[in-house]
């Protein structure tokens, strides 16, 4: 998602999860550097046995993204996560990935400008109540 600062064009990454049996997706985070600390610490949130929402997750599907960093990948495995890596190049094995970027990305945020960060994070928790509204 690209937004506009003073200076110009800022593309930031947002980095969600789907439970697939309910459907339910969550946002773990939005920066406009994904870098391996970030990553490594959203690894630990999500995973936290207080308010991680994968803390008893089993498995994780993942595609080959370079994002998913080593670091990234053994906070989860030292969680007792499985992580099931998908093969590269094949965006139809994560469909219900794939749907929910078509959806947001239509339905949210190509219809809007943001002004910043802040201004991405509140359209995508509206767009999100709406989401888990309409899937009840």
């Amino acid at each position: 998602m690209r937004c506009t600062r003073s200076r110009g064009l800022v593309t930031y990454y947002i980095l969600f999860f789907i439970d697939i049996a309910s459907r339910s997706v969550h946002i773990a985070g939005i920066t406009p550097h994904p870098d391996n600390r970030w990553m490594t610490q959203i690894a630990r949130n999500i995973t936290d046995t207080e308010a991680g929402f994968l803390h008893d997750t089993r498995y994780l599907i993942l595609d080959r993204d370079t994002k998913y960093t080593d670091e990234f990948r053994n906070v989860l495995v030292r969680e007792g996560m499985r992580l099931i890596r998908l093969p590269p190049r094949s965006p139809n094995l994560n469909a219900f990935a794939e749907r929910f970027v078509r959806s947001i990305k239509s339905e949210c945020l190509d219809r809007m400008i943001f002004f910043g960060q802040s201004s991405l994070q509140h359209a995508i928790s509206h767009f999100m109540a709406h989401y888990h509204r309409a899937a009840a």
